[in-house]
């Protein structure tokens, strides 16, 4: 296999906490190295402004009676790896949300670890069990010890495979799902009159979604659904390479959850998303090229309008960004991508980044945020690249820092500029590269398997 090359990316906003080569070198400080791509910047083209929680983590409620400790304020660890990434939202749910009974002592636990990290939740309620006054109890109970940490409430998982897993009959349809669903809002709105909703948390039918967000609009504040790239794990058709090839099936499935979300003048959100359904695939959802996907996929679910994701985990799942692996918390591959997109974003303006035609596998993004322009290469290609960035405004400076693993196989080993994430869950940036520019042209190579995201100024 062959051997990665270090990841350039940009450690932006963070110079006074990185150490910086002392002499800036002038650009282009790269001479082109690999096939050639051009990319054009259109910097004077404002977009889409990505939310602030924009990113996320979906737990399953099984978790919180079975594994008390781990979503737990004593768990410094696992709150310091989610409060490295700014803001953002938990999602609790999953498929045991419509098979488990939770006490109040599992939700205030539950609670006490959500207010340290400085979250809001997204809480599935149980719909399996259909029993809407059980549900507005424990609605009302979580909104008590929540607080203002509760974002929405959610009627139930994938409801629109209930009848695939025998939480329904095969007969059930979107009608069945509606029916119960306004009997549940009616019953937690008694006891709650301002209780926050968001709906309908399918798989990723998105037919369910255009009609619940037209029947719903006035009564959820967030439109919802899933989405994973393949599965199950058992496929051996399913490799890395498959997963870091184009996937037409995102682009529509954003394209109709755009779309309902406009029509209903509502945000939409991947409240549960991954690599690969059903735990994820060892050599797959917990390598290195994991990292890759899912930059690319955050990106593309922001190109569309989207107001975030919540990658589904927890404890254990080969696909999870933070695991607990021989009872130590640790930081995946997946979890670096996202501190990537953290540092490559911070809540910029979205703006056109074209790439020329090429046949390589890459993708180019890029926002800006104030004078700042933030612009994120990835290359899931074999070959090395060579990026020629166009920009509209003439440049000054610019700052790279590096990504690297091993391998594109790598499940340890990545780090991000030039550092991991500590052992008790810190991260600080170290080694950044700058380069004083005075054009609106220079180069970046990326090399294969790697991912470049570079701070203009």
């Amino acid at each position: 296999m062959k051997k990665i090359i270090l990841v350039i990316l940009a450690a932006f906003g963070l110079t006074s906490c990185s150490k910086s080569n002392i002499n800036p070198q002038i650009s282009p400080s790269q001479p082109a190295n690999g096939i050639p791509v051009s990319v054009t910047i259109n910097q004077n083209q404002p977009g889409y402004v990505i939310p602030v929680t924009f990113q996320g983590f979906s737990f399953e409620v099984g978790i919180l009676p079975k594994l008390p400790s781990f979503l737990n304020a004593n768990n410094t660890v696992l709150i310091q790896l989610i409060k490295n990434l700014g803001s953002g939202i938990l999602r609790i749910g999953g498929n045991s949300s419509d098979k488990t009974s939770l006490t109040n002592t599992n939700i205030d636990t539950f609670s006490a670890f959500a207010k340290a990290t400085g979250w809001q939740v997204i809480f599935g309620l149980n719909l399996g069990s259909y029993s809407p006054d059980v549900a507005a109890t424990e609605a009302s109970y979580l909104s008590n010890s929540l607080g203002s940490s509760l974002y929405v409430l959610q009627n139930g998982n994938e409801p629109d495979l209930f009848y695939n897993n025998g939480i329904r009959n095969p007969s059930y349809s979107y009608s069945d799902y509606q029916a119960e669903w306004n009997n549940y809002f009616s019953a937690i709105r008694k006891l709650l009159p301002q209780a926050p909703f968001a709906g309908p948390d399918v798989s990723n039918n998105t037919k369910w979604i255009s009609s619940f967000s037209a029947n719903e609009s006035a009564n959820v504040k967030l439109i919802d659904g899933h989405y994973y790239n393949s599965g199950p794990g058992t496929n051996p058709a399913i490799t890395y390479q498959t997963l870091l090839a184009p996937n037409t099936r995102l682009s529509a499935y954003l394209k109709a959850l755009n779309t309902a979300s406009s029509q209903a003048h509502l945000p939409y959100r991947i409240s549960e998303c991954n690599s690969i359904y059903g735990g994820g695939k060892v050599g797959v959802s917990n390598v290195f090229a994991s990292a890759l996907w899912a930059l690319d996929y955050m990106w593309q679910v922001a190109e569309n309008n989207g107001s975030g994701v919540n990658f589904h985990g927890g404890n254990s799942g080969s696909y999870s960004p933070i695991a607990l692996d021989n009872n130590v918390i640790t930081a995946r591959p997946e979890y670096y991508a996202m501190l990537a997109f953290k540092y490559g974003t911070t809540s910029g303006t979205i703006v056109p980044a074209t790439i020329s035609q090429t046949n390589s596998n890459c993708s180019a993004y890029a926002c800006t945020n104030a004078s700042t322009t933030y612009l994120t290469l990835i290359n899931k290609d074999a070959a090395d690249l060579s990026f020629t960035v166009q920009l509209s405004n003439a440049a000054s400076k610019i700052q790279i820092a590096r990504l690297t693993a091993p391998t594109i196989t790598s499940t340890t080993g990545t780090t991000f500029a030039g550092t991991s994430v500590n052992a008790d869950g810190t991260y600080q940036t170290g080694q950044t590269e700058n380069y004083t520019v005075s054009q609106k042209t220079f180069i970046v190579n990326v090399p294969a398997g790697s991912a470049a995201v570079v701070t203009v100024n």
